[in-house]
């Protein structure tokens, strides 16, 4: 058996080890001795911890785990004689993987790797050097890489792949470029998820076109035939940098090649394009997309719809709505908001509150940029009872109201002289931790001052003040206002006009005539 022995050591890192890669050439996977000793020792369990053993990978498998239950499964796991097979381990530490429980990975990897008849195998170190990557914990990454090695297993492409993601988004990119060189010089295993692991850090880093010459280089190579996970990040790098042409010459030369595109391929380029509103191509896009056999999903639906919206074709967005529901995909909330919104910004407030309606019938629960479209147009629209009603309603589905939703409300009440309930909304506003900004105090001072009570208006002109919150031109416009307009006791004219003195500092050219 032919060995051959590689020395690396990871990128721009003084003073770590050297790691010694040893790989057997011989075609078919690599068993480890470990592994096929926990195998011999599982096959001398009792029934009942086989029984275990299969119950803890149904759970593990199912998706379906808490991590309450998968931490019990671990402490009676350690302290079984002889120990559950490794399977079962990696089962378990895959399913806190997914959870993102990965410190928790990491403490139970430890505690096991320090059992005297535990040997790991390969998937079980990957496992562990993902979620130390995930951890920001990239250099004991390539300690547990040492670790692989002292047990005598060999690498393999996940290993190196996990390596170099971690490289990719927690350290520089010019470490995961040389230790990516560093793979393909030196023949160490990979993959095309290697490549496109690479690609992906690239593009990320706006590096689009040293990315589009590792995709030329993988085709001139043609030990890796390109997927679509290559092609994915190249193809929405250039739709971000407006360069659509070139990624639609990208997107038929994928196809030209026989990689069949998939949905992020098409919903990015329609995206692209609608951001530039080239809408025959997208049509075109669209309809070629189901041609192909790819089935558009929500987010397809949600970026055709934002867009038209947008550039004000509504009734075609509201089709597009039908197309989607009619193709069994269920819109979500973004969906309805997108609609209620440009519903509300033409005034089409009851086609908006239809579909509202519509919407919490399907189950969808409205959240609080819903409900601020509807509350904003229904205030704006003289209809303040309505906005009330809106926000009471907000309330009871449990969408908390932000800085926005207070504001129209506010607004409404206070052009309806409701100050004394306007007042109450602001103490509520506050004890849920919102802050009242300039446009809340404008509301209520406007209000205030509509309402003849002068001595509130300047009190809470000097509590926004207190506050750190500086009036702009339109708070000095009410109060202007309010100075022009007379009524006022000469007291309290005098201390409107003191107040606007200073304010003036800021805005010199604010006056009543504005």
């Amino acid at each position: 058996m032919k060995i051959k022995t590689i020395t690396t050591r990871l990128p721009n890192s003084t003073g770590n080890p050297s790691f010694i890669f040893t790989f057997l050439h011989k075609k078919d996977g690599f068993h480890s001795a470990a592994g096929n000793a926990n195998a011999t020792s599982t096959d001398r369990f009792k029934q009942p911890h086989l029984e275990s053993d299969n119950l803890i990978q149904t759970r593990c498998k199912s998706g379906k785990i808490r991590k309450d239950e998968a931490l019990g499964y671990f402490d009676s796991m350690i302290q079984t004689k002889p120990l559950p097979s490794i399977w079962t381990f990696n089962c378990l530490f895959g399913a806190l993987s997914k959870m993102k429980q990965y410190s928790a990975v990491v403490s139970m990897c430890k505690q096991l790797l320090g059992c005297a008849q535990f040997r790991p195998e390969v998937g079980t170190l990957n496992i562990l050097m993902n979620c130390l990557c995930c951890v920001n914990q990239v250099d004991l990454g390539f300690s547990v890489l040492a670790i692989t090695l002292k047990y005598g297993l060999n690498p393999d492409a996940h290993t190196l792949n996990t390596l170099l993601h971690g490289l990719c988004k927690y350290r520089s990119l010019a470490e995961a470029m040389e230790f990516f060189q560093e793979i393909e010089m030196k023949g160490y295993k990979c993959d095309e998820i290697t490549y496109a692991t690479m690609i992906n850090g690239l593009c990320k880093a706006g590096k689009t076109s040293k990315a589009l010459e590792i995709l030329t280089k993988m085709w001139e190579d043609g030990m890796f035939k390109p997927n679509q996970e290559c092609y994915n990040p190249i193809t929405d790098s250039l739709c971000k940098e407006r360069r659509i042409d070139e990624a639609l010459i990208l997107f038929r030369d994928m196809i030209s090649k026989s990689v069949v595109p998939n949905v992020f391929n098409y919903n990015t380029l329609i995206h692209g394009l609608c951001n530039t509103s080239r809408w025959e191509e997208v049509l075109s896009l669209f309809e070629g997309m189901v041609d192909h056999g790819v089935k558009p999903n929500v987010v397809t639906y949600n970026t055709l719809i934002y867009a038209l919206c947008q550039s004000g074709r509504m009734e075609k967005a509201k089709s597009y709505l039908i197309c989607m529901l009619n193709s069994g995909i269920s819109p979500d909330v973004y969906t309805y908001s997108i609609l209620i919104s440009s519903l509300c910004k033409e005034e089409r407030i009851q086609e908006a509150l239809t579909l509202l309606e519509n919407m919490t019938t399907k189950g969808i629960k409205p959240d609080v940029v819903t409900f601020t479209s509807l509350i904003s147009a229904s205030c704006k629209s003289g209809n303040w009872e309505e906005g009330v009603r809106l926000f009471k309603t907000m309330i009871g589905y449990g969408a908390l109201p932000n800085i926005v939703t207070y504001s129209a409300v506010l607004d409404a009440l206070c052009k309806e002289g409701k100050t004394a309930e306007a007042l109450n909304l602001v103490e509520e506003m506050i004890s849920r931790g919102e802050k009242p900004n300039v446009v809340t105090y404008n509301s209520l001072i406007n209000g205030l001052c509509r309402t003849n009570q002068w001595r509130e208006a300047t009190r809470l002109f000097d509590k926004m003040l207190c506050h750190g919150i500086l009036p702009n031109r339109l708070t000095l416009k009410i109060l202007s206002g309010a100075l022009c307009n007379g009524g006022m006791a000469d007291e309290v004219c005098k201390e409107f006009k003191a107040r606007m003195d200073g304010a003036l500092k800021i805005f010199p050219n604010a006056s009543c005539a504005e």
